[in-house]
């Protein structure tokens, strides 16, 4: 009997392993799939303001962020959906601050409010621009945004191709993968909206290794991707090659849509071009 009990726990604890093991990846997903908006509020001496209300607004939805700032006078705002944000400082005694920032899939810009004292309620609203350059990521990468999705010339109308718009990256000449800074191709990950869109067996995309099954995701449904050749953040992992980070479109306030027809002439003359028409609406 002593020997079933010493069985039982060893299974009971080779299964809370096995759980813990298997949920060790959907924690790592965390904020793959959206950027960070982060800063410090402070007074005009740029003495730290804790306990400042921050609200990042979105234009598009509407969706509405909330953090408060801590002892330092900091906040960080984490899953942060891409689009353009309205981003509003606010505490007792203190004139409100606004800015504009826009967020991309894994961009982390940061938004700094210096408040000035008053006796009467007043809204600042700060015209410069939020900083291009981002010192808060160590990451070789590149982001390619809707407007070049939409835009840009694409053969078979497979965004992957966009991913050579990135710097340092082509195609594998020995399986026709996406190669990352030199690496295998095989090597490269590919995810969409935080899961994984790999071939299982060949590796590269699914869908596109050695034209084995067919690819799986519409150039129409994706609304941008990151490119990431080398010092990507611990939330990837599992992957000795780069990443190409996909997150696909949702909807707005707005009404919108688009619609196109491809045609390719079957006649053999060397004038004979692909057709393509494309047409996009909303309000």
């Amino acid at each position: 009997m002593t020997g079933f009990r010493r069985l039982r726990c060893a299974a009971l604890a080779f299964s809370a392993l096995a759980l813990f093991l298997a949920a060790a990846p959907v924690c790592a997903q965390t904020d793959v799939t959206t950027g960070r908006i982060a800063g410090v509020v402070t007074d005009e001496n740029g003495a730290p303001l804790p306990g400042a209300t921050i609200e990042a607004k979105n234009r598009a939805t509407g969706l509405t962020l909330v953090q408060v700032t801590d002892g330092r006078g900091l906040y960080r705002i984490l899953n942060v959906p891409g689009g353009t944000y309205e981003i509003t400082a606010s505490i007792a005694r203190f004139e409100k601050g606004k800015k504009t920032a826009a967020v991309t899939i894994g961009s982390a810009p940061t938004v700094d409010f210096a408040l000035r004292l008053t006796g009467v309620a007043q809204e600042v609203t700060v015209t410069g621009e939020v900083p291009a350059v981002e010192t808060t990521q160590t990451a070789t990468q590149t982001t390619v945004d809707a407007n070049a999705i939409a835009s840009l010339p694409s053969n078979g109308r497979n965004f992957t191709n966009f991913v050579l718009l990135a710097p340092n990256t082509q195609i594998d000449t020995q399986r026709g993968n996406l190669s990352l800074a030199g690496q295998r191709g095989i090597d490269t990950n590919i995810t969409v909206d935080g899961t994984d869109n790999n071939n299982a067996f060949f590796g590269g995309a699914a869908g596109a290794a050695e034209g084995r099954s067919p690819f799986q995701i519409s150039q129409e449904s994706v609304k941008e991707f990151q490119v990431i050749q080398n010092g990507a953040s611990v939330e990837f992992g599992r992957s000795g090659g780069g990443f190409v980070n996909v997150v696909t479109k949702s909807g707005t306030n707005a009404f919108h849509g688009s619609g196109f027809y491809y045609s390719r002439p079957t006649a053999s003359s060397p004038t004979s071009r692909p057709t393509r028409r494309r047409s996009r609406w909303g309000s």
